[in-house]
């Protein structure tokens, strides 16, 4: 993902298709986890239980394919707890300043595909 960094895979435009105010993703290699195993891990300190909204999803069903960039803390999931064949693909968006900082996941691609799509990657999932 480091990579990524300087040598983005998708334009700048295409990122604010799919997260408004965004301008860099940064997928994420295999093998994916979900938020409950990067939990368990522990190598996030406490940002999950203190900023990942974890009460708007399910983390045993929420796997984690990318964020926005280095400091963004802002993942990006596939969303299983509604549909195990087809997930929706959330971010994390921050909201305020300081104490009154709000995070929430909403839905940027009703699925896999249409985040492909938006993206202009190619292939999608077949």
């Amino acid at each position: 993902m480091i990579e990524q960094q300087t040598k983005p895979l998708v334009p700048a435009e295409r990122v604010q298709r799919f997260a408004p105010g965004e301008t860099l993703v940064c997928l994420a290699p295999p093998p994916f986890r979900t938020i409950a195993a990067e939990r368990a891990a522990g190598g996030s300190g406490d940002f999950w239980q203190r900023f990942g909204a974890l009460h708007q999803i399910e983390p045993e069903k929420a796997i984690v394919i990318g964020d926005f960039g280095l400091g963004s803390d802002s993942p990006i999931i596939l969303d299983y707890s509604r549909n195990a064949a087809d997930p929706r693909v959330l971010r994390l968006r921050w909201s305020g300043n300081g104490p009154e900082t709000n995070t929430e996941w909403v839905e940027g691609a009703r699925n896999f595909d249409h985040f492909a799509e938006l993206l202009g990657l190619p292939g999608g999932v077949a």
